[in-house]
């Protein structure tokens, strides 16, 4: 047998009257193609998708014919090119002399490959194995054509991930897949979803990692993050649903619980060591009243009750409340200052002076009394010069 491919000058012939074109006997069980019998059908079929058409012509008693569609035609690889690139057509030329006649065959079986356009691209005459078949498929097929849309939105979508903005390249990744096709970029936009959802997913990962040895807090900040992130993908989604679980699980809460506790409490102790009394004293009240059911609010008593029991100490935290006090008091001096209440200015800088005497801090403010009292009294809050 030959095969003989021609340059794609020839067309098929325009849609005819109506008729049922079958090779009887063909019909094989489990066939997985789903091949055409009406040759009107398949034309405006192939022209509606804008596949390719693949037309067999045959008879009944032809052993090639037979043989071809119980072989090669049955081919796996054949078998995918038919389902997805082909609108596949059967003919009986004995059923349908003229039609066979007008497509030129003369020899049985003939495979016809053309355009949705009707442009012919190749016969192959003769029964031919899979290999050369699935060849001439191949070169049959038109290369897909990306509209100008699908390409501009790819390269955004590229430019958003590069640049960080998951959320924005997953809203237009999706449009692209909702909109178009895997020849015309539907494929690429999926790859490139499939990425963002592997590293969506790996944080999910890392916080399902940590919930499990007992992280309860680092594995629900993971999740925040990759909720914000990486919104819009199926990991998001699924991190949200696990915040939600960790976060009502009464294990989880306690464990979160205790966590803060024991983070209250090194503060605290760091503090102590430091001499920041006051600020230690305020996280060692705070987990007397929070956590007292703790063994970190014991200890945290203990620490108190050295700072309290200790004159120096507690004369320490005294002067870091009235320093920090001071410092409030400076702040709503200055306020009142750029308003031009002078006289309540004047009332916050005295009480610094009192909270700081002989020191910088005292100092300063006995210093910006003096500088508005020479510039003005100022007139009390409420009321209006005449």
């Amino acid at each position: 047998m030959r095969v003989i491919v021609f340059s794609p000058i020839a067309l098929l012939l325009p849609l005819v009257t109506a008729a049922a074109l079958t090779l009887s006997g063909s019909a094989m069980a489990a066939d997985p193609v789903a091949w055409r019998t009406d040759y009107n059908a398949a034309r405006k079929e192939a022209i509606e998708k804008g596949q390719s058409l693949c037309v067999v012509v045959g008879t009944d008693n032809c052993f090639y014919c037979r043989k071809l569609e119980g072989g090669p035609l049955r081919d796996q690889v054949i078998s995918a090119h038919l389902t997805t690139n082909f609108i596949p057509l059967k003919i009986d030329a004995n059923k349908e002399p003229a039609l066979a006649k007008a497509l030129k065959v003369q020899l049985y079986p003939t495979i016809v490959l053309a355009g949705s356009d009707g442009k012919i691209h190749a016969f192959i005459e003769g029964y031919v194995e899979a290999d050369k078949l699935n060849d001439a498929f191949k070169r049959s097929i038109p290369a897909p054509v990306i509209p100008d849309w699908v390409t501009r939105d790819l390269d955004l979508a590229s430019r958003s991930v590069a640049a960080g903005d998951y959320p924005r390249a997953v809203s237009m990744l999706k449009g692209i897949i909702r909109e178009a096709n895997d020849k015309t970029g539907a494929g690429k936009a999926k790859q490139a979803l499939a990425e963002i959802e592997q590293l969506a997913a790996g944080r999910l990962v890392r916080a399902k990692e940590l919930d499990a040895a007992g992280s309860p807090q680092e594995a629900m900040d993971m999740l925040a993050d990759a909720v914000k992130t990486y919104a819009g993908t199926q990991a998001a989604v699924d991190a949200g649903a696990l915040m939600s679980r960790i976060a009502t699980s009464p294990e989880t809460r306690e464990k979160m619980r205790v966590r803060a506790a024991r983070d209250l409490l090194a503060s605290a102790r760091q503090e102590f060591r430091t001499s920041k009394f006051y600020d230690c004293l305020q996280k060692c009240e705070q987990l007397a009243a929070t956590y007292a059911d703790l063994p970190e609010a014991k200890e945290a008593n203990a620490i108190a009750a050295e700072i309290k029991s200790n004159p120096e100490r507690l004369a320490t935290a005294n002067d870091q409340l009235n320093d920090r006090t001071a410092a409030m008091y400076t702040t709503l001096a200055e306020a009142w200052s750029k308003k031009g209440q002078i006289l309540e200015a004047v009332a916050c800088y005295e009480k610094v002076a009192k909270l700081c005497p002989n020191t910088r801090q005292g100092d300063a403010a006995l210093a910006q009394i003096a500088k508005l009292r020479a510039g003005g009294t100022g007139s009390p809050v409420g009321l209006q010069k005449p």
